[in-house]
């Protein structure tokens, strides 16, 4: 039966209700991991609907950023959008099709050689960190100085619908307290989760117990929506590094004439901008070869790629000549 209005806000809120156990919260934080584009109320029908999904979006945005058309047959997963009753659909990249005119889906997977250029990326966003003595600690860090610099966004939107839940029952310190928690955790949980990482040595379900205050619609939808969007900032910019990191060899491997990066002459630094708002700059080339360096990761090594190549990114706008300075 096609879906309805009416019967996705039925399934929103039973959804909602069995997302007040600890373990189904934790199975939504890693789907809401790779899904955090996408607004909490969003992720609550999609986790129902599709818990399986890896990427979605609308097929339109398939077809226009990537040309990769819905398969026919595929129904999507209805969402209602905005206030009003119109629902929009989104597919997975399972129900999309490849054809001639398709791109890459720059779907990433943390790899152990990216994970100190994810620290790096993290701290140029975040400032430093206070411990970053492993990946794991990294990301727990990165999720807290995140939070401490969001918590304040929705407290009195949570104050004001506190009344009716158990939080009611908190006066202000101990209600922050909970909030602040809460978040922590379950942004934590999402970057462990979605940087390949086993998030159990790092949480036990008691470190989710607060879950049971948020027990109606709006206030765990403000939890919800806290989290999410928070995460998703942290989320960003992994996920630029990681794409970044992992596209430069991809390309090095397409061009199997590259010289070694001794090999090209040094050049004046020449800097461009890449989608997304991350800078390279040309350190080195030769007739045939062009060597570049990620600007926000010093530590890592300039790549070699071929002029052909480069030429192409610069045709397909993927990257575009950096403003020059403006002199003082």
């Amino acid at each position: 039966m096609p879906a309805t209005y009416d019967s996705l806000r039925a399934l929103s809120r039973q959804t909602m209700k069995k997302l007040l156990d600890v373990q189904e919260w934790r199975k939504f934080l890693a789907f809401a991991s790779r899904s955090f584009k996408l607004p909490f109320p969003a992720q609550v029908l999609a986790y129902a609907q599709r818990p399986d999904a890896a990427a979605l979006m609308k097929s339109s945005d398939w077809e226009a950023v990537y040309g990769r058309p819905v398969k026919k047959g595929c129904h999507g997963v209805p969402v209602p959008e905005g206030r009003g009753k119109k629902l929009v659909y989104y597919y997975d990249i399972a129900d999309t099709r490849e054809t001639d005119e398709s791109r890459p889906v720059p779907l990433w997977h943390v790899r152990p050689e990216n994970q100190k250029g994810i620290g790096k990326a993290l701290e140029s966003y975040l400032g430093k960190l206070e411990d970053a003595s492993g990946f794991a600690e990294t990301l727990l860090a990165a999720a807290r100085k995140t939070v401490a610099c969001t918590l304040d966004d929705r407290l009195d939107d949570l104050a004001a619908h506190s009344p009716g839940s158990l939080l009611e029952e908190l006066d202000s310190d101990n209600l922050l307290a909970a909030y602040r928690t809460m978040i922590e955790n379950s942004v934590g949980y999402m970057l462990l989760s979605r940087c390949g990482l086993d998030p159990s040595p790092h949480f036990i379900d008691e470190d989710f117990y607060g879950l049971l205050d948020f027990n109606t619609p709006s206030t765990l939808t403000i939890l919800g929506s806290a989290v999410t969007e928070t995460a998703a900032m942290c989320l960003s910019v992994i996920a630029k590094a990681v794409r970044r990191m992992q596209a430069a060899p991809a390309e090095a491997e397409r061009a199997p004439a590259v010289p070694k990066p001794a090999l090209l002459q040094p050049v004046p630094e020449k800097r461009y901008t890449l989608q997304g708002g991350w800078e390279l700059a040309v350190v080195g080339s030769d007739a045939e070869s062009i060597l570049y360096s990620f600007i926000d990761l010093p530590e890592q090594e300039p790549v070699p790629v071929s002029r052909k190549d480069f030429d192409q990114w610069l045709a397909a706008g993927f990257i575009q000549p950096a403003p020059a300075a403006i002199p003082a």
